[in-house]
């Protein structure tokens, strides 16, 4: 292996050690915000891991055709230590402002879709229920116009009925009644 291949795999994995610290870093900030049970965080540990071996040795193969000597271990080691002396505090910061300026644009879309979207739904679904309503009380109001008329108009007709009616039955009750009493008498006597 030539020098100019040497350092080029040793830049290479200084390089994959800041960029794994900066997952770390990362990884970290986004499991302290969640609230999950151990045994996930573990898994989620695991795979961290073994994504970040894979990320490595990919990049390996791709420098210097998978080749493991001791100076990529020590490149890795001052790749992540120069970002965990320099970077590491700085980057946290600028992930939470990230995290903050994500949670503010979400609620600012939702607010807007809430404003432009919902409420108008909202407003024509209550205008369309409050017509019905004034619909269905104008037909009961004209259906109740209409069967006081119809009563009116019938009433002379139902007046000569019940007269009738007394004089077959020669009692004042009503047909309905007696046929009730009727009905009902027979029951007893059984």
């Amino acid at each position: 292996m030539s020098i100019v291949t040497q350092l080029q795999t040793v830049l290479a994995m200084s390089t994959c050690g800041a960029l794994m610290g900066i997952g770390f870093d990362t990884y970290h900030v986004f499991k302290g915000k969640s609230r999950l049970p151990l045994w996930i965080v573990f898994i989620f540990d695991i795979l961290f891991w073994v994504g970040s071996m894979g990320a490595v040795f990919y990049i390996l193969l791709k420098v210097n055709d998978g080749v493991i000597r001791f100076p990529i271990f020590f490149g890795m080691i001052f790749g992540a230590w120069l970002y965990f002396l320099i970077g590491s505090k700085k980057y946290i910061h600028f992930l939470h402002r990230v995290i903050k300026f994500c949670q503010w644009l979400y609620r600012t879309i939702i607010q807007i879709i809430d404003t432009l979207v919902v409420r108008p739904v909202l407003f024509l679904y209550r205008v369309i229920l409050m017509l019905l309503a004034f619909l269905y009380s104008v037909l009961l109001a004209i259906a109740g116009f209409l069967w006081k008329v119809t009563r009116f108009v019938i009433s002379p007709f139902a007046k000569w009925g019940q007269v009738l009616g007394k004089k077959m039955f020669g009692k004042t009750t009503g047909i309905w009644t007696n046929w009730k009493n009727w009905f009902h008498s027979k029951r007893k006597r059984e």
